[in-house]
């Protein structure tokens, strides 16, 4: 067993190489959102075929990957302010992680959408603009235009835009805790000695942090703009206080080291069990959930309010919703614990390859989208590789070319500065096995045969897919691909395993990201516009809900029925008067013309949702706006209308 050694001057090589890792698997996961299957709609590509292991790896990594990397920096952001005294952590960070997010904002988000703004996913964002604004976007990605969504704003680097709230957040509690009161009220050493130090500990940690999850839009994938989703915020900085805290009990390393196996083997086939429920509970959400995330309201006879996810029900399903998100938080934590753990046990004793890894992360993290991105685009185009193949040639070939940047560009370099701390020195004899040759002659073999292996393995698991799945047409390859959508006679009978058609397929996919409107070629080989998905959605509620206005019109005019409601009696109406709610001024009008354009059509405004709530109900529950400005005259007149009292919703 390892002997913990306490000396503050102690290198944790095996913590180090933790926090690497956790940045790392970011390569691996950017390259599987690309070959996924196509139920999945991310960023938009236009794999057909994508393999359900690349899922897998994706929904494991970002179940625990950035919970596990803030976990570390609050770790080593209290190591440095006691080694080397805060002030020392300010201009540390400011130099490493304040100046590089900067950078990156001016220059590779700028990179990132030159590189594969010809591939599709930003194929029309700048349609119709003036050279100005078209220059305002690139460099600045709509920073500047309050017109142009942040919600990719940041990319990958809003993991640093959160690291730099976390640290400023964390200095400014700093001296909060030196009161006697406080650290009453915050007494952190006991819940880590008995979360850390029994087996079963990480269980309460799960119920804990189990609100929070619940509270979540969704398992996977937060905004990653400036607009910061305040639930995500906090959970990722209570992992990031833990690490904070843990440092003082760091003596209970050695505890997760001989729990390690433990955790991992509770960690594996629980995630095994929960990844199908929890991907099918967060597509059956109310349309509430899109705007509710700790928005509050009014509940009127009440002398409190309370969050309107918990009276809408963001996981309606009832007692199997929370037993997924509970079991979900309880394996984050197992994975923390198993992956710290593990580490510890193997990997405390320094080396010079694993210290190679750790150096290079941040550096291989901060430049690798652009380039993994690309790669992909082009992979996508070559015949008769399977998805899972493709995935591992993208990852081999961004890895070599990452790495060449790292060791030639920056580890000798004044970038080293930045990025390591401090730069090496070629002359040094431990940097003569990092040399081009010796590299290749350890990697290439080793890569190439298991890439013949993962070659075999993804053509069996593309043939076996083939008979499960066959000519499905779904999302981003429906709205991408108009050569394999005109060689198809007829969409009917055409669904994924939720129930979602073709038409729900182009109708979830916002117009403005599309390289050509889909709709009118899949309108004509329709016989029915009005089927239903699994969740009762039609593809115009889909349309409503993207805020697709085309796609309404479109479907509207092929004959779609405007009064069909989903699961929970919602009909594109009141999907719209609930989105009519978003904070966003500008969304919230968009929903109101939606609205508008609904009412025209013929919405019954009489029509009740499972809460027994009117279009004009939502509306004033969810933005306290009025029906009648969305009202003809000729409408007023047919209607009975009344309002109710505002900030009196229905019960």
């Amino acid at each position: 067993m390892h002997i913990e050694n306490n000396s503050r001057t102690q290198r944790y090589h095996d913590l180090d190489f933790v926090r690497a890792t956790a940045m790392l698997l970011g390569l691996l996961l950017h390259v599987c959102i690309f070959f996924m299957p196509p139920h999945k709609y991310f960023w938009g590509t236009g794999e057909y075929f994508g393999d359900v292991l690349d899922l897998q790896f994706l929904n494991f990594i970002h179940l625990f990957r950035m919970q596990l990397f803030f976990f570390m920096a609050g770790f080593f952001a209290e190591l440095v302010i006691d080694r080397k005294g805060l002030h020392h952590l300010v201009n540390d960070r400011l130099k490493r992680i304040v100046l590089p997010f900067i950078i990156g904002l001016v220059l590779l988000m700028p990179l990132h959408r030159l590189l594969v703004g010809h591939g599709g996913y930003y194929a029309t964002t700048m349609d119709g603009l003036t050279l100005l604004e078209k220059l305002k976007m690139i460099l600045f990605f709509g920073i500047l235009d309050p017109d142009v969504s942040l919600h990719d704003g940041l990319i990958h680097l809003w993991f640093i835009f959160y690291l730099i709230i976390f640290y400023i957040v964390h200095l400014s509690l700093r001296p909060l805790i030196r009161f006697p009161l406080m650290q009453k009220l915050c007494n952190w050493q006991s819940l880590i000695d008995f979360t850390v130090g029994h087996r079963w500990g990480f269980l309460l940690l799960g119920v804990l942090t189990f609100p929070l999850q619940y509270l979540l839009k969704t398992a996977f994938f937060p905004p990653s703009g400036f607009n910061v989703p305040i639930v995500d915020l906090a959970l990722y900085f209570v992992f990031y206080l833990f690490g904070v805290a843990f440092y003082r009990q760091r003596h209970l390393l050695a505890k997760l080291g001989d729990n390690a196996w433990y955790y991992f083997a509770f960690s594996i086939p629980f995630f095994i069990l929960i990844s199908e429920p929890t991907d099918r509970l967060d597509q059956s959400a109310s349309v509430v959930t899109s705007i509710t995330t700790w928005t509050f309201i009014d509940l009127g006879s009440s002398s409190f309010v309370l969050p309107a996810v918990w009276y809408e029900g963001i996981f309606h399903n009832g007692y199997q919703k929370v037993l997924i998100v509970l079991s979900r938080s309880m394996l984050c934590w197992s994975m923390c614990f198993a992956f710290i753990g593990l580490t510890r046990r193997y990997l405390s004793q320094p080396r010079k390859s694993i210290r190679y890894l750790a150096d290079s992360a941040y550096w291989v993290y901060w430049v690798h989208l652009p380039i993994t991105f690309k790669l992909s685009f082009m992979a996508q185009s070559v015949e008769g590789l399977n998805a899972l193949t493709k995935s591992y040639i993208v990852l081999v070939l961004s890895s070599l070319l990452i790495f060449a940047s790292y060791h030639w560009c920056v580890r000798y370099t004044w970038l080293g500065d930045y990025f390591m701390g401090c730069r090496k020195s070629k002359t040094d004899p431990d940097e003569l096995q990092f040399k081009l040759p010796t590299f290749l002659r350890k990697v290439m073999l080793p890569a190439v045969s298991i890439g013949i292996l993962i070659f075999c393995f993804g053509s069996l698991l593309h043939y076996n897919n083939e008979f499960k799945q066959p000519q499905v047409l779904v999302e981003a390859y429906v709205a991408r691909q108009r050569s394999t959508l005109d060689a198809v006679d007829s969409i009917d009978g055409i669904s994924d395993r939720h129930g979602n058609t073709p038409l729900h397929a182009a109708a979830k996919m916002p117009e403005g990201k599309r390289r050509y409107d889909t709709m009118p070629v899949l309108l004509s080989k329709c016989s029915n516009p009005n089927l239903q998905n699994d969740f009762g959605r039609t593809a115009l509620f889909i349309a409503v809900k993207t805020a697709n206005k085309g796609d309404i019109e479109q479907l509207l005019g092929a004959g779609a029925d405007i009064n069909i409601g989903d699961r929970y009696g919602h009909t594109p109406a009141h999907a719209a008067a609930i989105l009519v709610g978003n904070r966003n001024e500008k969304v919230s009008n968009s929903y109101f013309e939606i609205l508008q354009i609904l009412i025209r059509n013929g919405a019954d405004l009489s029509a009740t949702d499972y809460r027994d709530r009117t279009v004009q109900d939502c509306l004033m529950m969810f933005s306290g706006r009025k029906l009648e400005p969305a009202l003809s005259s000729e409408l007023k007149d047919s209607l009975s209308f009344t309002a109710p009292v505002s900030g009196d919703p229905p019960q």
